[in-house]
């Protein structure tokens, strides 16, 4: 039978319409199972893997770009945590491609910051920063908030690992931004940009606030179901529990992100929990136990082909073999892992190789390899935390620390209450002269009631006033002066100097500058905990306070770190001073927790100014940074010691340049006259032990 043409015109306009509706159906169900999926692989990211893969065999070359582009982004995704980098590759290169073809700017972005992300874990950090700010005006004018997210949660991470701490808090800080604008995913968004705040902390060794955004972000974890970064946060916690004192806690921590690590599929993650774990066995100089846990970390990391992680399991493993005594072959090991590490523009992971790498060989007895390294990690830390670290710290601190707030609403608290005492006797002032002409109607009684109010109001004000100056210039732990104290110190002295002099200076009795450092304090916060290094630190200071002048003034500088100003002191009493100093620190035992043991110090000092020079030449920030020099050279001779240096014995054009790059080859060249103090012979009795 001939149908007619009208109706088979009908019938073909019917299925194009119904094939049309298809595809419209089609793609956002597509898409929607891409978003569960990536949802899944928060949880489960094997199976999400597998899932995903199967629905891309479905999709075929004619699905929708939208499609393709979400489909591709968030595969990427998952076979960067599957450690499988091969496809990984493969996966961007057509990623790429396909928004190249389809002229499609965010795309291209998106492409870009995940062969970025690929680059720093094989460790090219720097040329993934370049292929980052050259996309970066893309990124802007895309106005996509998702890929403005890739773009800056990416770059921040770069930045971090190559010690650019400001910058990488700027874009922590814009990825959170974005993260809030998704529409689908913000909280799990939010959560990863959470997760690299916490990392800009830790790189700051600002280990508090680290571990108050980690938990912060484990209960967003735990909302979400990420396990993946459930895993990530612990490695996180894991570190900053160590760092303060917590080691049990610490592998806890560990121990939950490895068994995270294995169910989920995830390598790269499990390699770094064994390589944590190894490096709390190597804390505790358990060097057998940590040779294995990172040996078996660098085999997770070849998997997950994470070059970097490979480079510091590396390392870990030479600690290991350095503390089982085989020096030579450990020490190439940590040095070849560091050469990486600056390859690869990795100066975080540089820094604190070298710093352990100094410990090991300070242990050794290798004193001029444990200086020589030291210097390098000087060196590096400066370059890592110069100004920036004190607006990092501000600005964090200005967006992110809820604790800072709430003590800036007290302080709020406290001034309005000023305000209002100063207001009501204001008020009260002004009654008392009104009413005088009234005292011989009322009598002197009611007024003199009005007065002892007044009279209590300006002692209320005074208590409150006195409260507060206290507390501006105190350290809150050990009741001595603190940092700012003497830098207001400093800085009034730098104002009362001309020509290099400071009226009123004698000659022959300058001031003295002693800072001392706490011997083995990172071995009394692992065994006493937390709690037990700030007893031993109030107990110091009470013991300090004791033995100088009313004159002198004892701050704690830092941590575990004290400084001495004594005016007018000569450098016979400086060098008294420091043996007062060591014998009240050390000849008496403490007992902390019921633990009695000896705690001695070390210390370097010299006079301001030194050795006549004007404080033009020689500032009390050189002063104090030869003083540390010296307290150093104290450390690596055996410490419980403090070395001062009197004075200098060649121009001092020649000494100064040598003197604050290396001490000791300013010692060996006869530059410079030294003075060691050493501290009491420690006899340990029954049940002492000694730190």
């Amino acid at each position: 039978m001939v149908r007619p043409l009208a109706y088979t015109l009908i019938v073909g306009i019917l299925s194009l319409v119904m094939a049309w509706h298809g595809a419209a159906v089609a793609q956002p169900d597509a898409i929607e199972r891409i978003d569960a999926l990536h949802s899944l692989s928060e949880k489960d990211n094997a199976q999400a893997l597998q899932q995903l893969v199967v629905l891309g065999q479905t999709l075929g070359a004619d699905a929708p770009y939208t499609t393709r582009r979400e489909y591709l982004s968030t595969l990427i995704d998952i076979q960067v945590d599957a450690a499988k980098m091969d496809a990984v590759e493969t996966s961007v290169s057509e990623l790429l491609k396909l928004a190249q073809v389809n002229k499609d700017p965010i795309g291209v972005v998106l492409a870009t910051v995940k062969s970025a992300h690929i680059m720093v874990l094989s460790g090219k950090t720097e040329a993934a920063l370049s292929q980052l700010v050259a996309v970066e005006s893309m990124a802007l004018q895309t106005a996509d908030a998702r890929a403005l997210w890739h773009f800056y949660s990416t770059l921040g991470n770069a930045q971090l690992t190559v010690g650019r701490f400001e910058a990488a808090l700027e874009s922590t800080i814009k990825s959170l931004h974005y993260a809030k604008d998704q529409p689908k995913q913000a909280k799990a968004l939010h959560l990863r940009s959470l997760n690299l705040l916490g990392k800009v902390y830790m790189a700051m060794t600002n280990w508090d606030k680290a571990l108050q955004v980690i938990e912060e972000a484990l209960v967003v974890a735990n909302e979400v179901g990420s396990r993946k970064l459930q895993g990530t946060l612990y490695l996180n916690q894991g570190a900053t529990l160590a760092s303060l004192g917590r080691p049990k806690a610490s592998v806890e921590a560990y121990e939950k992100a490895l068994r995270i690590g294995q169910e989920s599929g995830l390598v790269g993650l499990q390699g770094t929990a064994l390589n944590n774990i190894g490096d709390s066995y190597l804390i505790s100089k358990n060097y057998p136990k940590a040779e294995v846990f990172a040996r078996q970390a660098i085999d997770k990391f070849k998997e997950a082909g994470e070059m970097g992680g490979i480079a510091t399991a590396q390392s870990n493993v030479g600690f290991a073999l350095m503390g089982q005594g085989k020096t030579q072959e450990g020490s190439a090991m940590v040095r070849a892992a560091i050469q990486f590490s600056k390859g690869a523009g990795a100066k975080t992971d540089e820094e604190a190789i070298l710093g352990e790498l100094g410990r090991m060989y300070e242990q050794a007895g290798l004193y001029h390899d444990a200086v020589t390294t030291i210097r390098e990690q000087q060196t590096l830390t400066a370059q890592l935390f110069r100004a920036d670290r004190e607006k990092t710290v501000a600005t964090l601190q200005a967006q992110f620390d809820s604790v800072q707030r709430q003590k800036q609403i007290e302080l709020l608290a406290r001034e309005n209450s000023l305000k209002d005492a100063e207001i009501s006797n204001q008020r009260l002032q002004k009654i008392i002269t009104l009413l005088g002409t009234l005292v011989t109607v009322l009598g002197g009684a009611f007024v003199f009631l009005l007065y002892r109010r007044v009279r209590e109001a300006n002692q209320k004000l005074l208590e409150v006033n006195q409260q507060l100056e206290f507390h501006s210039v105190r350290d809150p732990l050990t009741g001595l002066f603190n940092r700012r104290s003497f830098l207001e110190l400093m800085h009034n002295r730098t104002h009362g100097v001309t020509n290099g002099r400071r009226e009123g200076d004698d000659p022959d009795s300058p001031d003295g500058l002693m800072i001392l450092d706490v011997d083995h304090f990172k071995n009394i916060n692992d065994t006493m905990g937390h709690s037990g290094g700030d007893a031993v630190l109030i107990e110091i200071a009470k013991r300090l306070r004791s033995t100088v002048r009313d004159t002198d003034m004892v701050m704690r500088w830092g941590g575990e770190e004290f400084l001495i100003y004594s005016p007018k002191s000569d450098a016979e009493h400086l060098k008294n001073l420091a043996v007062r100093v060591l014998k009240v620190i050390g000849q008496t035992p403490m007992v902390v927790a019921d633990k009695t043991m000896h705690i001695t110090v070390t210390g370097g000092f010299l006079s301001l100014p030194f050795s006549g020079l004007s404080e033009v030449d020689c500032n009390w920030e050189k002063a104090i940074q030869i003083a540390d020099m010296a307290l150093y050279l104290g450390k690596v001779n055996g410490r419980n010691r403090a070395y001062g240096l009197n004075r200098l014995l060649m121009p001092f054009e020649q000494v100064m340049p040598v003197l604050e790059r290396d001490i000791s080859a300013a010692l060996k060249g006869d530059m410079v006259e030294l003075v060691e103090v050493i501290g009491p012979e420690l006899d340990a009795g029954a049940g002492e032990e000694s730190a």
